[in-house]
């Protein structure tokens, strides 16, 4: 279905999105009513704990609430859970991303990006988070994440200033560099974006262009409302059709590849939680890559290196 939206004019992509989410809405209700299953507190802290995940472990957590079953106590009770379990020495990140869909065209709409009033369009999880007393939030049009627990402040410090929206400079390479543990709550592989931070930091460097060669100027807002010129590369948009958030049997692939080096697995509900500190994981990318497979479909990629 995503594949199929971004190969359409955009007003049509916004019509179908809004009834594929009033669909999902009126499914999730129904199913909650007929086969109800509730998830508590201690249930998702014990489905962290099997993970491996332990005190002061840093954490980079990506979130779909919904796919559980109705999660007692929602966000704030996901993240208290989280937190009993790393306790308060630990660093726990989640992604606060402006943009739910093609970056390009949320720039030409949103010039401006607000630490404040620019929200997360990643989930209630997320958009919960980011709020917390303590959290900090870096500064990015696209790809802002938020951090709360010691390390926070340096974590997003200079994000709006980096070549790239993911390598050097940013808190993903930071994440990367403080191996932190990568946590699929819920959404199993499909959410994949530190594989741009391997794009971006590979050596030798990652054989395919994925950027548009212009950069973006933007304007950010920061926390204290100072206005802070900025640019951002983008992700080429043709490579978002098939890509692995809209390719079941890519994500299917790369959880398999990962699971092999060690990821670990936690039922909860009717899905999973997965887990595999970000070395490991990053690690895995490059005989991923020789095999010819990377979060890519492999024909938009040869399309887009012949254009």
């Amino acid at each position: 279905m995503r594949a199929l939206l971004r190969r359409l004019p955009k007003p049509a992509r916004e019509r179908l999105r809004a009834l594929r989410k009033s669909y999902r809405s009126a499914r999730f209700r129904t199913r909650e009513r007929l086969r109800p299953v509730r998830v508590t507190e201690a249930q998702m802290e014990a489905a962290f704990r099997d993970l491996g995940i332990g005190a002061g472990d840093d954490v980079w957590m990506q979130t779909q609430m919904s796919s559980f079953g109705t999660v007692e106590g929602g966000p704030d009770a996901v993240i208290r859970a989280l937190r009993a379990v790393v306790g308060p020495d630990a660093l726990v990140a989640m992604p606060a991303f402006a943009v739910g869909g093609l970056s390009i065209e949320h720039l030409r709409e949103n010039p401006v990006f607000d630490y404040h009033a620019t929200p997360s369009r990643m989930g209630a999880i997320t958009e919960r988070f980011r709020h917390l007393p303590g959290a900090r939030r870096s500064l990015h049009p696209t790809h802002s994440i938020a951090a709360q627990g010691p390390g926070a402040e340096a974590l997003v410090a200079g994000h709006e200033a980096a070549e790239t929206p993911f390598g050097e400079g940013t808190p993903f390479a930071r994440l990367v560099e403080r191996n932190a543990r990568q946590v699929f709550f819920g959404t199993s592989t499909r959410p994949m974006t530190m594989y741009h931070e391997f794009e971006c930091t590979r050596e030798p460097p990652f054989p395919y262009d994925v950027f548009l060669p212009d950069r973006f100027e933007v304007t950010c807002i920061d926390a204290d409302g100072n206005e802070i010129a900025a640019s951002t590369l983008v992700h080429r948009p043709r490579l978002s059709i098939g890509r692995i958030d809209a390719n079941p049997p890519l994500a299917a692939e790369v959880r398999r590849r990962l699971a092999a080096e060690g990821m670990n697995c936690a039922a909860l509900g009717r899905s999973d939680i997965l887990s595999i500190p970000l070395q490991e994981m990053i690690a895995a990318f490059e005989p991923m890559l020789t095999d010819g497979v990377t979060i890519y479909d492999p024909q938009m990629l040869r399309a887009e290196a012949s254009r």
